[in-house]
């Protein structure tokens, strides 16, 4: 064995020899390996692999992937890398151009400049690449004396905007109305409960080779994500858990919030130059409205609000709903219950993953930590497929015309996805006939497959397409008169999406709530590049209206707080204390951004009224804007002419 394996000696127990390795980069994500190992040797060999671009893969899409005739010679010559250079490689942070071309070349094309800059910090060579917000003169020696930022929530939102602040070195406070972090990975404990993206895009873009156990993390494992980066980069010891924020309240006289806190049966009360609320899209679970629900006797579950250590062992279920949450939840659901009945109200689009429910393996660990280069562009390679999935959202008028669905790319999305359907479901025609949605793809949340189908075919499992009537004390019953037994509900309903901030109560400049303001708006809750509000200064939502979209998630955390920071800066550098979005500025943000979403596919004719996405007649949570200009809006931030300062 090489000497500089030998000095490694054992991973995680086990031996790293040649077999070893060989293991690892079999592991790996072919095309990220590629261009790891290209960076690292300027090696003319790596680039005479041949490639296949996106495909249809068991009707998921797969990004650019490496021939299959041409993987055996790059799994050899990585393992002839790593024998000499595992351990003693020291990477560095390429030029700009150097990134760009690498860029290219794990893409299979050229890229322009924009996309470059919305796209760079993916790969993450630098410390903190979405964290651009500055002071001007490099300090915060133009800070007012007393100057707090509050935070609430300690999700991803939290910790982002906390590890913004601390940079800066402005004095925040987070409060927490759990004794934990996490935010919906903390209240969300049904049943194999996990993210549906890869581990390694669903992670704060400054946090290097995160040592993930499964390749779809399990909230338990999110949760300790999110609290060993909350303590590495100083957020942490900011917390106040179980600080319930309940109400905030504009003075105006004196440019701040006045914030009243429930904490161990008491109230305190405090106050805050500026507000970022990390209350999520996803706070308010919705109740289950059925007639008969206060004569129920069973136990009703909502998925958001599981109890400690429940059993289903023996009992009968009823699984109302088949999101996300619902089609994650039923195989778990079933191995424990005697019988299931599933209820379907809308059939969804439900896809494959690669990997889903699948642990990281011993070598590929050991791969993420040795393999320079390769973390970076694992989560490029993956981040960029999400990326690449936009153009399905966008509607064809020729090819309607020609007698298309919606376009071809989506078009041949559906077909594959509906031979997905019917192969899952044992070509069951009385089943699966029920399974294929009437719309096209990605006009509702894709769903990722968690032996779904599979399990609609098992024999204990019922499928219920009919809708309910009522409810009974002991059963359900459906609209054709059929009564079916359930010990147990499960709500797999939802959230009420449009109750940002609920159930605070935040009182504005003019003494209307947030509530009352929105309420009275016909086009329902609104925010500037979904964050401001008029008539509420010094305030931001992370997850607020029409947030959704633009980057992956917790790329999105990173750039609203990079957006509050940088107007942060320049408020104080400016010598005011408060911002407050021009409320022209407002209505002219809003005019374009639903011109442009009642175009999109969530609005389409068949789709409108089968997501969560719409509601007062317009795109609710979707934004508008792509991936370059969602960058530029959140890394530029237009301070003056776009807020009025005092």
């Amino acid at each position: 064995m090489d000497t500089a394996v030998k000095e490694l000696a054992t991973w995680d127990d086990q031996v790293v020899d040649e077999s070893f390795i060989r293991r690892a980069v079999e592991q790996a994500e072919s095309n990220a390996l590629r261009v790891a190992l290209y960076q690292a040797t300027k090696d003319a060999e790596v680039l005479e692999l041949r490639m296949v671009d996106l495909v249809l893969r068991r009707g998921a899409m797969v990004k650019q992937v490496i021939a299959d005739e041409d993987v055996p010679k790059l799994h050899d010559l990585a393992v002839e890398f790593l024998l000499e250079n595992a351990d003693l490689f020291e990477e560095t942070v390429p030029s700009a151009a150097e990134t760009k071309s690498l860029m290219e070349l794990l893409l299979g094309h050229e890229i322009t400049d924009s996309q470059y800059r919305s796209q760079h910090a993916l790969v993450g060579f630098k410390d903190f690449p979405y964290f651009s917000a500055e002071w001007s003169a490099g300090k915060a020696d133009q800070l007012p004396e007393d100057f707090k930022v509050i935070v609430i929530g300690a999700g991803f939102s939290g910790v982002a905007m906390g590890t913004q602040l601390n940079l800066l070195g402005i004095p925040f406070e987070v409060y927490e109305k759990r004794p934990d972090v996490g935010g919906t990975w903390a209240s969300n404990r049904y049943p194999d409960v996990r993210v549906d993206t890869m581990s390694t895009t669903y992670q704060l873009g400054f946090v290097k080779k995160y040592q993930w156990k499964e390749h779809f993390a399990p909230a338990t494992q999110v949760r300790q994500y999110i609290e060993d980066t909350a303590r590495d980069y100083g957020v942490y010891n900011h917390i106040n858990f179980e600080h319930e924020v309940t109400s905030l309240t504009w003075n105006e006289a004196r440019s701040l919030w006045e914030v009243i806190i429930q904490h161990g049966g008491e109230t305190t009360h405090t106050t805050a130059n500026i507000v970022v609320a990390g209350t999520g899209l996803f706070a308010n679970p919705k109740k289950l409205d059925i007639p008969g629900i206060d004569d129920y006797r069973g136990d009703v579950l909502h998925t958001a609000q599981w109890p400690e250590d429940y059993s289903l062992a023996g009992k009968k279920v009823a699984v109302i709903g088949n999101g996300s949450t619902g089609v994650q939840l039923l195989k778990k659901v079933a191995s424990e219950a005697s019988e299931v009945a599933v209820f379907v109200r809308t059939p969804q689009w439900i896809t494959p993953r690669e990997y889903y429910g699948e642990k990281v393996g011993t070598e590929l660990q050991w791969l993420v930590q040795k393999m320079p280069y390769y973390a970076n562009w694992d989560r490029y390679a993956w981040s960029a497929q999400q990326g690449a999935l936009g153009a399905l959202n966008r509607p064809d008028p020729e090819w309607k015309a020609k007698g298309g669905h919606f376009s071809e790319a989506n078009d041949k999305l559906r077909a594959a996805l509906t031979e997905y359907i019917k192969e899952e479901t044992g070509q069951d025609e009385a089943l699966y006939s029920k399974l294929i949605p009437n719309y096209p793809p990605w006009a509702r949340r894709m769903i990722v497959d968690n032996q779904w189908y599979k399990t609609l075919t098992e024999d204990h499992v019922t499928l219920v397409a009919e809708g309910i009537d009522h409810l009974e004390s002991d059963a359900l019953v459906t609209k054709d008169g059929r009564r079916i037994e359930a010990d147990v509900i499960i709500s797999a309903s939802g959230f009420s999406v449009t109750k940002y901030m609920h159930p605070i109560e935040v009182r504005g400049k003019d003494g209307r709530t947030l509530a009352e303001q929105w309420d009275a708006d016909p086009k329902g809750p609104r925010a500037y590049m979904s964050m401001a509000v008029p008539n509420f200064p010094n305030l931001f939502i992370f997850y607020g209206p029409n947030s959704q979209g633009g980057a992956i998630f917790p790329a999105n955390m990173e750039l609203w707080s990079t957006y509050v920071a940088g107007l942060t800066t320049q408020m104080i550098e400016s010598g005011k204390m408060q911002m407050e979005v021009n409320e022209q500025v407002f209505e002219d943000h809003y005019e374009e951004l639903d011109g442009r979403t009642s175009r999109m596919i969530w609005m389409d004719p068949d789709s409108s009224d089968k997501n969560y996405y719409v509601s007062n007649g317009r795109v609710q949570v979707m934004a508008a804007w792509g991936p370059e200009e969602h960058w530029d809006h959140m890394t530029e931030p237009q301070l003056h002419g776009a807020y009025d300062l005092k």
